[in-house]
């Protein structure tokens, strides 16, 4: 009876109960097939300890080639001309900044073009007292811009410093106690 290609893979490596190395040993000796079988196990074990002992390739990565000087410098520039014209392109698509007179009688509501920056000037606000909490919501009521203001003779002026957005926006002037006193509207073209 032929060994088992698992027992002839313990006795390749050490690993047989020694109970049964005499028996497989005496058979090896008279059974070319099992001593061939033993052969390309053993062969086998041998190219897996020396593929396991050296060091694995490193693997080629994306940016390997900025390795190199001239591929670093000359990505750099690339990079560096590629943010200067995204830079460039979105300062001139929109207006540095707009203004507009809100009043907080119902009607059509003001329209701006898009700008970075939006000066907001209350009419009708109350001259007197203040300072007044002023925000600005979306459509839907999300907060997009709160700040604190005072009183003029012109009104209630505020600087929005932030890009908003195409559509409906509404400006909340609060006063003591927390209290809505006036509510005006105007839209962002897109």
């Amino acid at each position: 009876m032929h060994s088992t290609d698992d027992q002839l893979e313990y006795y390749a490596l050490g690993r047989l109960a020694d109970t049964a190395i005499p028996i497989l040993e005496e058979h090896l000796m008279v059974c070319a097939l099992c001593q061939k079988r033993l052969d390309e196990i053993e062969n086998f074990a041998l190219g897996m300890q020396q593929v396991l002992r050296e060091p694995a390739p490193e693997a080629a990565g994306f940016f390997d080639f900025l390795k190199k000087p001239a591929f670093a410098l000359s990505f750099a520039a690339v990079a560096v001309m590629a943010i200067a014209v995204f830079v460039m392109n979105g300062r001139t698509k929109l207006a540095p900044a707009a203004s507009l007179q809100l009043s907080a009688m119902r009607g059509e509501m003001p329209v701006s073009e898009p700008a970075r920056e939006t000066d907001l000037t209350l009419i009708d606000a109350p001259q007197v007292g203040g300072p007044f909490r002023v925000e600005v919501v979306d459509a839907m009521g999300n907060p997009q811009w709160s700040g604190v203001a005072a009183s003029a003779p012109g009104g209630i002026s505020v600087k929005v410093q932030r890009n908003l957005r195409p559509g409906d926006y509404f400006v909340r002037l609060y006063g003591a106690g927390n209290q809505v006193m006036h509510e005006y509207g105007f839209r962002v073209r897109s």
